[in-house]
């Protein structure tokens, strides 16, 4: 696992791949990782060796913040994407946004825990649909979504969302697990997405229909060019990503037309 390769830039908008049957209702998602809330940072350091902290700085630094700008951080689960675009601007009023109750409350431990140790904070962590945004339209310089884009049950609908309340010019970024490449890539994250982590997922959090649900949510999601094919669907414009972990990371970055 590391560092992909430059920005790729989509051409002519293809055909998604991926099929997007597998069930995504809210009310099952919600508390599905409501459950695995308490233990969920732990299992993505362990599922990453350690390495979703450097992706996530990655996307944080692909929203090209300046200071003074608003940004939101959608399906901002515990908030550790959030506190990354802070991290990269402390200027910049930061907020982030879930749906479930219980991974925004280990988000605002956080960052009370941050602030008592003089860290930058965001602005507000808030309750939302990423289908629906309480926001208005080109609100934000900027708009990120971590590893939550896939458990939406309307993608196409979600990059809009996304679209629509980022200004002119501003930036959507999506940080998302996604189909490595056929090769050794390939092989080894269908062994570890598909028999190790659902094992580990079951010690760490004791809920292993979670971390089986998530190799099969990646089988059902658009492949990367697929996702980059959704998002200029959505409007959004020069739209490029890069592969990370030996290709099973897809860090995508589209503009709104300026």
């Amino acid at each position: 696992m590391g560092r992909g390769p430059a920005l790729t830039t989509s051409g002519r908008p293809a055909r998604a791949s991926g099929d997007l049957t597998i069930d995504r209702d809210p009310s099952r998602i919600e508390a599905m990782f409501d459950g695995i809330a308490p233990r969920y940072d732990l299992m993505n350091r362990i599922m990453t060796v350690g390495l979703d902290g450097r992706w996530r700085r990655m996307a944080a630094g692909e929203a090209a913040l300046a200071p003074g700008d608003q940004a939101l951080d959608a399906c901002c689960g515990t908030g550790d994407l959030t506190f990354g675009l802070v991290d990269a601007c402390p200027g910049c009023r930061v907020t982030g946004l879930d749906f479930t109750p219980a991974m925004i409350a280990r988000a605002r431990e956080k960052a009370a825990s941050r602030e008592r140790r003089g860290l930058p904070v965001p602005r507000t962590f808030v309750a939302g649909d990423l289908l629906a945004l309480p926001f208005s339209d080109g609100e934000f310089a900027a708009v990120t979504v971590g590893w939550g884009v896939r458990n939406v049950p309307d993608v196409p609908r979600a990059f809009r969302e996304m679209a629509r309340v980022t200004r002119p010019g501003g930036r959507v970024v999506c940080l998302e697990s996604t189909q490595a490449p056929d090769g050794l890539g390939r092989r080894f994250h269908d062994l570890w997405l598909g028999r190790v982590v659902p094992i580990l997922g079951r010690f760490v959090t004791g809920d292993p229909s979670a971390y089986a649900y998530l190799p099969a949510s990646v089988a059902a999601f658009p492949k990367a060019d697929g996702l980059a094919a959704i998002m200029a669907g959505a409007g959004l414009v020069n739209v490029r990503y890069r592969r990370l972990g030996l290709g099973a990371v897809a860090l995508h970055v589209g503009e709104t037309p300026a």
